[in-house]
């Protein structure tokens, strides 16, 4: 006997969410467009989430937990700094390379959603999230085995150009997929932050 797993509702509306979201955008989707596309009706819209403002929130802050989990998971793993420094370029570069749509959602709408009702909650959960990634390299940095810069810029200098290329790949003004270019991005970091 062969047991299939279904969809719950609350995921039907979410996965119709974020491909009208990339299609239209946030501003430009409607309820209906998302309730037509899952199929869902508008009692059940409003049962789970409440308005378009939350679902788009709520597929960012799945979408940006997802990816900090697999970072963490790496890091985890990671004992010297270059391995820490790698598996934060190897994070992001795995997770947009395997959540192209989620990736796409995130990279293009986060202007969006950070002028909506919800952005203070979305810009905390955020700071925490770094707080804890930057306080696995603290003591790398006070060992001298990592340059001292502002803390703020360890992030873009760890994926900024892999979020350059990530922009690319996915408009589809370049072709081969990021992952290709997995170590050459991991290098660089590395290149960037080592004394």
């Amino acid at each position: 006997m062969t047991t299939t797993t279904r969809k719950s509702r609350k995921q039907e509306i979410l996965d119709a969410a974020l491909a009208c979201f990339n299609e239209h955008g946030i501003e430009a989707t409607t309820i209906e467009m998302i309730r037509e596309r899952s199929g869902a009706s508008v009692g059940s819209m409003y049962h789970h989430f409440g308005g378009k403002e939350i679902i788009a929130a709520t597929l960012y802050v799945d979408a940006i937990a997802g990816y900090q989990d697999y970072q963490q998971a790496l890091l985890a793993q990671a004992r010297t700094a270059q391995e820490g420094v790698k598996a934060v370029t190897y994070a992001y570069i795995d997770w947009v390379s395997a959540n192209p749509d989620r990736a796409r959602f995130v990279l293009y709408n986060r202007g969006v959603l950070a002028k909506g009702g919800m952005a203070g909650e979305l810009q905390e959960r955020s700071r925490r999230k770094m707080s804890e990634v930057f306080g696995w390299f603290k003591p790398f940095i006070e060992k001298g085995e990592l340059k001292k810069l502002p803390l703020e810029c360890y992030g873009s200098i760890l994926t900024g150009p892999s979020h350059d290329y990530a922009r690319l790949w996915l408009s589809g003004r370049v072709h081969t997929d990021i992952k290709a270019y997995r170590e050459i991005f991991a290098e660089a970091a590395w290149n960037a932050v080592r004394p």
